[in-house]
């Protein structure tokens, strides 16, 4: 929420604003604001390729950020349920940032002009800290003179409802969205993916384009949160209309305009109604006629009352404890060790042809990717890999954003391949392979819970995702699936076994792989945890699915024909999000938030 944002409420053919009150600013004190200090960066944490400069907005000294990857930031405590502003001179081209948490909301600069000012401004929601930061956009860029200010967010003013209707909205379930195929390539699907990167967004060109959102059962709709592509720089104009069946519309809002000064999600009040369908037609915005949705959400009441799940409205997901271990303001690192790990991400920053890997030091001191890899607003931490991205190499067509084990620690003396100090080995496995190498045997125990899987492309491949393996030198002693079809409510587990020759050995654990698998009764739902443990002890490999309130489910595997126990075959675990999905819409995508991962070995300690 902006400052100045107006509160919009309609009613039919109606548009009344009524206009926030003025707000009190209040300064927060940053450290080294001007990069002044004798100390260089004194309070701030910088990412190379940055350096202090000469050239500045005041005084002697501004940083210059001349490089993919080159940021500074700084992390202060704030006030929950708080707006905050920040802003920084520019000279060239950067952005700047607020980080509530996995929430980032940044303003982008690019000019030849001296010094600009530019500010960003968001609410903290239940942070409570925020991280402020500037980076590379594109360009050399030169920030000085940074400034953060507060102001306590303004009661909103909601029209009365009429008796019996929705008193207590919360976020309907979308089902789906369509439009009549008139978009630019970025198709309905992607304004109700979760994903707020630019890329997935609905666009269509012209006057009266439209999209439609199917909540699947009726409600009672009474408002619709938007975040409109260029929010923050261009104001976006649209009309909403509700119905029951797909034909016969009622309007509910008429002439709205969006602020034109909000990057994330601006809310609309509507006329109450009941409907199934929620539709939006585009008016084209400030700067031209284009129609852009990045993310769309609608509130209401099913029956008068807060709704649930409509696809599966009698088992709901019940919440989970909050983990007093994990702290949401911290990088990943800071919650989890991961100094024996390297991760993959779906981009390539280095320009190498391959997904980049971020290595055990960088990943174990703070690193985190606001799209592929952060911290959950609940401690945990998140991995997300989008149908298209980098991949790790040309012998695969899918992405991933996912940790690689890495027993060496650090230590670049030991190489990554062969059996060593990096890698573990069975206990089935000649003397001289367990006296080489970093382990022998091993457990991997990790909670989780899967947040998001794929909905479009081939039936063979929607909904699943690889979420913990064991890799050898070429083959996988074990891959651990989670997979979820479009039109059922909760997800199966199984397993693949692979020797390192003969066919692959499959091995359901709760529900079917099958491609059309009925809703399994005993399934996951999205957002709900459980644990898995990955087990070696020789030739046997046991793999386990734990959940809260029910009987673990175990599945045995004998690998003693499996060509894993000689001297040359070594192993390590993986664990994140392996999309195992290349045909469906490139922004569509998987994720899941670990909130515990452990790994241990025989002879193996730190």
């Amino acid at each position: 929420m902006k400052l100045t944002r107006n509160r919009i409420t309609a009613g039919l053919g109606a548009l009344v604003l009524l206009q926030s009150p003025v707000l009190l600013a209040e300064t927060i004190s940053l450290t080294n604001p001007g990069f002044e200090s004798s100390s260089q960066f004194d309070g701030w944490t910088d990412t190379d390729p940055s350096s202090l400069s000469g050239v500045a907005q005041t005084g002697s000294k501004s940083v210059k950020i001349n490089g993919s990857g080159g940021s500074v930031e700084q992390t202060l405590n704030i006030a929950a349920n708080t707006s905050y502003t920040l802003a920084a001179f520019v000279k060239g081209s950067g952005t700047i940032g607020l980080r509530f948490g996995s929430q980032e909301y940044t303003k982008k600069i690019s000019t030849s002009s001296d010094w600009t000012e530019v500010s960003v401004t968001a609410s903290a929601g239940s942070a409570n800290q925020v991280t402020v930061f500037a980076e590379y956009n594109g360009a050399e860029g030169r920030f000085d003179d940074f400034s953060l200010s507060s102001s306590s967010e303004p009661s909103t003013v909601t029209p009365p409802v009429s008796a019996g209707s929705c008193s207590s909205p919360a976020n309907l379930t979308i089902a789906s969205a369509s439009d009549n195929g008139s978009n630019d390539g970025h198709g309905p699907e992607n304004a109700i993916d979760g994903n707020l990167s630019t890329e997935s967004r609905w666009s269509s060109q012209g006057i009266g384009k439209q999209i439609v959102f199917d909540l699947q059962a009726n409600a009672n709709v009474t408002s619709l949160d938007v975040v409109f592509l260029k929010g923050d720089q261009r104001s976006s104009y649209f009309d909403v209309a509700t119905s029951s069946d797909n034909s016969n519309w009622t309007p509910v809002l008429t002439g709205a305009m969006s602020s034109g000064i909000e990057s994330g999600y601006e809310s609309f009040d509507i006329s109450d109604s009941d409907a199934r369908y929620v539709r939006v037609t585009g008016q084209g915005n400030s700067a031209n006629n284009w129609n852009s949705i990045i993310e769309a959400k609608v509130f209401g009441c099913i029956d008068g009352s807060a709704p649930v799940d409509p696809v599966d409205p009698v088992d709901p997901v019940d919440p989970a404890p909050v983990d007093p271990n994990l702290n949401p303001s911290l990088p990943p690192s800071g919650n989890f060790d991961l100094l024996d790990w390297t991760l993959s991400v779906p981009v390539d920053d280095n320009g190498d042809g391959k997904a980049d890997t971020i290595k055990e030091q960088a990943l174990s001191s703070g690193y985190q990717s606001s799209e592929f890899f952060y911290t959950a607003t609940d401690g945990g931490m998140v991995f997300k890999a989008p149908i298209s991205g980098a991949k790790t190499s040309s012998s695969t067509s899918y992405t991933r954003s996912e940790l690689r084990e890495m027993l060496r620690r650090g230590d670049t003396s030991h190489s990554t391949k062969g059996v060593g100090k990096n890698n573990w080995v069975f206990s089935s496995a000649p003397s001289s392979a367990q006296n080489a190498a970093g382990g022998v045997n091993g457990v991997l125990d990790a909670t989780l819970a899967v947040n998001h899987v794929t909905t479009s492309g081939d039936s063979g491949q929607v909904g699943r995702v690889i979420i913990g393996q064991i890799h050898a030198n070429d083959d996988e002693p074990v891959r651990i699936y989670y997979r979820k079809l479009k039109d059922n409510a909760r997800g199966s587990i199984y397993i693949a076994h692979e020797p390192r020759s003969g066919s692959e050995q499959y091995y359901e654990m709760i529900g079917s792989r099958d491609n059309s698998a009925d809703d399994p009764a005993d399934g996951i739902k999205l957002n709900e945890r459980f644990s898995y443990q990955i087990k070696v002890v020789a030739n046997t490999l046991t793999v386990t699915i734990s959940r809260p309130g029910k009987s673990d489910v175990v599945q045995v595997v004998d690998m003693s024909n499996s060509g894993y126990d000689i001297s040359s075959q070594y192993m390590y675990f993986k664990a994140g999000v392996y999309n195992q999905n290349k045909s469906g819409n490139d922004s569509d995508y998987v994720q899941a938030t670990f909130y515990s991962l452990n790994n241990t070995h025989n002879g193996y300690s730190y």
